[in-house]
């Protein structure tokens, strides 16, 4: 009733009144006065700024409507089924970000703001990730209605942020911001969490003072569990972890970090990795870290090339914290799941998950060695099939794993090849010193990388298998199908190099089944080489 009526009092008597009036009224009952009068004014009009500005004209009711305020930014649950804005709790924060920046220049708005500073912030942050979320509905009742000369809804919020900073002395910041593009990145729904980044890493580089307070609010959000603001208060937390004390909070964001591992969401979890990743390579955090050992290392195979290449480095940092049995035992699961990640598609999954298992072999001791001789000798053909891998990064982790590995088996031979790259007899020189055991499994690994997209390592799986065909014996007659199978399959490979290959060897060892295995095979080398180097020759102008 005061809202519509205002406009029409004129007496300066009755106009006080009515101040009075609000004033006791925002005092005795903040929380229903400020959503009375943001439904009556979402875009907060010049009647309802002179009400607001009666109603925080003292500091008791300044500090109640504030806290108020606070509340209403960060209530974004779901809309009830009723025609009331009322009952719409996204439109009425909405409102109350519209609303701010007309009373921030209020001096004792202003000291409660600074008090509040963290909260506030925080709160129209969060509000500015709402408000890309927005279904048009909620728009439509906010904007359509009270459109003309207003700024749209998002960048209402963004400017209530802007003008928060520059009101408790911050526009160094806020201009800061605008620099790196963040303000523009937090208006659009595809970049708004690299806007969100660009905030927190400008605001990590504020004072201790205010820094500390930031950080512990982030925390509260976080511990009260709100699918819509998680994301974006956790991508700030992560921002600002190297740059906080942790000696008061670390068992906190252990808890949080704990908990969203375990979220559904795949962004979530590599911003979580990306924090331990952070707090495992910290002196003072590291050891705390060894909590997510188990859920790292089970999630391992799971996981997706990003969360691979964050999981692995942070194994790494822990398996050096670890000391006797537990360093044994953690190494020795480590290197029976390692191989799998060999062929991932990523380069970087493929050198870390390389450099690990090198490292695990160093680590076991006592009884477990024997086990570990076992993974060794399975890792052979993958590390050899990878001393071609494209990846120049990834060749190197091999040609030190594969040597490492040799001297693991105290295989002298193998080393001496590995170490003077003499790769041409590798291959043989490891089907020499082979179980049947052992070729059953280099067969059922190269025939997996005859699916590889790397045209290189598909050439050399060819050339492996022929190899093991060589080897084989009229006894062996279900593996000599099945390298017969796979070469067939590669004769209409993409490459011409690797089905002009797969055809020689299918010819070769068409040609010549030995009924035993031979000594050596110098003459399978001997005509493969050959028939390549024909091959490259014909082709030469193509």
């Amino acid at each position: 009733m005061i809202y519509r009526s205002l406009p029409s009092v004129k007496a300066e008597p009755a106009l006080k009144s009515l101040g009075r009036a609000l004033l006791v009224l925002a005092s005795k009952h903040p929380r229903e006065m400020v959503s009375s009068l943001l439904v009556c004014s979402p875009t907060c009009t010049s009647v309802a700024v002179t009400m607001w500005r009666a109603m925080l004209s003292e500091p008791p009711a300044v500090e109640k409507l504030l806290q108020e305020l606070l509340r209403v930014l960060l209530n974004h649950s779901p809309q009830l089924e009723s025609p009331f804005i009322k009952d719409w709790p996204r439109v009425l924060a909405l409102a109350a970000a519209r609303m701010l920046p007309e009373i921030f220049q209020l001096p004792l708005v202003l000291k409660e703001a600074e008090a509040i500073f963290p909260q506030l912030f925080l709160a129209l942050l969060l509000q500015v990730s709402f408000t890309t979320k927005l279904t048009e509905q909620e728009v439509e009742i906010f904007w359509v209605e009270h459109q003309q000369g207003q700024l749209t809804p998002i960048r209402a919020a963004v400017q209530a942020l802007k003008l928060l900073l520059c009101s408790v002395g911050l526009q160094r910041q806020m201009e800061a911001i605008q620099e790196q593009g963040g303000w523009d990145a937090l208006l659009s729904a595809v970049t708004h969490l690299q806007g969100v980044q660009v905030v927190a890493r400008v605001m990590r580089e504020l004072p201790g003072a205010l820094r500390a307070p930031i950080f512990h609010q982030l925390l509260e959000l976080l511990s009260n569990s709100f699918c819509s603001w998680e994301m974006v208060a956790m991508v700030f937390l992560v921002e600002m972890l190297e740059c906080v004390d942790l000696k008061q909070e670390l068992r906190r964001v252990v808890k949080i970090f704990n908990t969203h591992l375990q979220s559904q969401s795949v962004g979530m979890q590599q911003l979580v990795l990306r924090g331990i990743l952070q707090l495992s390579e910290r002196q003072d955090t590291a050891r705390k870290m060894l909590v997510f050992l188990p859920c790292i290392r089970e999630q391992l195979q799971a996981a997706d090339s990003d969360t691979r290449a964050m999981d692995l480095p942070i194994l790494s940092n822990l398996l050096r914290l670890l000391e006797g049995d537990e360093l044994s035992l953690t190494a020795l699961g480590l290197a029976s799941k390692l191989p799998a990640l060999f062929s991932d598609e990523s380069g970087t999954v493929r050198q870390l998950s390389i450099d690990l298992f090198l490292k695990t072999l160093s680590s076991v001791r006592g009884r477990a060695k024997r086990k570990l001789r076992k993974e060794v000798f399975r890792s052979l053909a993958p590390l050899y099939l990878h001393l071609h891998d494209e990846e120049e990064s990834v060749v190197e982790a091999s040609q030190k794993a594969f040597l490492g590995a040799a001297r693991f088996l105290r295989w002298r031979r193998l080393e001496h090849l590995a170490e003077t790259a003499q790769l041409w007899q590798i291959g043989e020189c490891m089907l020499a010193k082979r179980k049947k055991s052992a070729a059953r499994d280099y067969l059922g690994q190269s025939l997996l990388y005859l699916r590889s997209p790397q045209e290189p390592l598909r050439r050399e799986a060819v050339r492996f298998i022929g190899l093991l065909g060589w080897h084989t014996t009229d006894e062996q007659q279900a593996e000599r199908e099945d390298i017969y199978r796979g070469l067939y399959r590669v004769r209409h490979d993409p490459s011409p190099f690797v089905s002009s290959l797969a055809l020689q060897t299918l010819k070769i060892l068409e040609e010549t089944r030995p009924p035993r295995p031979p000594r050596d095979s110098g003459q399978l080398f001997s005509r493969l080489r050959s028939a390549w180097r024909r091959w490259c020759s014909s082709h030469a102008g193509s």
